[in-house]
């Protein structure tokens, strides 16, 4: 990978991954002329550690799915590898010692929600040192409260808002209810095959 190549990462649990992930990544690739895009399912995100969330191998093959047919899209594994709690730090490390990238071409892709609790994550002052941190909004998330000095070191997108969330996806399919026209075909087949969130 040259370095002067424009990358962007996307962390999440994506449990399950759906349409809402995957227009937000296509229209924040499109709007930062970034030149790939890397899905990061997370193995413990620290936020999330008294959630239960399913086996990475199901979150990380719906993933694989879910872009198959998009060339610009790609997945890494990196952090169901490594184990204990995924911090971001440390794939940020990872990927920029992996791929010789300068700060100027990595960017990292967070919702106005971890914006929120971003001064909560490890080494955020080395994070903003280390890419650029791009904030895209969130449904019911207001970002009005955070300070304008730490507006100043993101990127704030005003991106289209998709009222799609993995927890109502998971609510739906407890209750029986179709998810067809919330994520990509495929997921859904797994899921029905996984018999996943039943």
């Amino acid at each position: 990978m040259h370095n002067d190549v424009r990358v962007g990462l996307f962390g999440g649990s994506f449990d399950p991954i759906h349409n809402g992930h995957l227009e937000l990544a296509r229209w924040t690739k499109h709007n930062l002329s970034l030149d790939q895009f890397i899905f990061i399912p997370a193995a413990t995100p620290p936020h999330k550690q008294h959630v239960s969330l399913s086996e990475p191998e199901h979150r990380l093959r719906m993933v694989q799915l879910a872009i198959k047919d998009w060339r610009e899209f790609e997945v890494s594994d990196f952090e169901l590898h490594r184990k204990g709690i995924s911090y971001t730090i440390d794939t940020i490390d990872y990927l920029r010692r992996q791929f010789n990238l300068k700060k100027a071409s990595l960017f990292l892709v967070i919702g106005a929600d971890s914006l929120v609790d971003f001064h909560t994550w490890r080494s955020p002052a080395r994070i903003l040192r280390s890419c650029h941190v791009v904030v895209l909004p969130r449904p019911d998330i207001s970002i009005s409260h955070i300070a304008d000095e730490m507006k100043k070191k993101v990127i704030i997108l005003a991106a289209p808002l998709f009222d799609i969330s993995s927890t109502e996806i998971r609510k739906l399919i407890k209750k029986r209810q179709s998810i067809n026209h919330l994520v990509p075909e495929p997921v859904a087949k797994y899921i029905v095959e996984h018999k996943l969130y039943r």
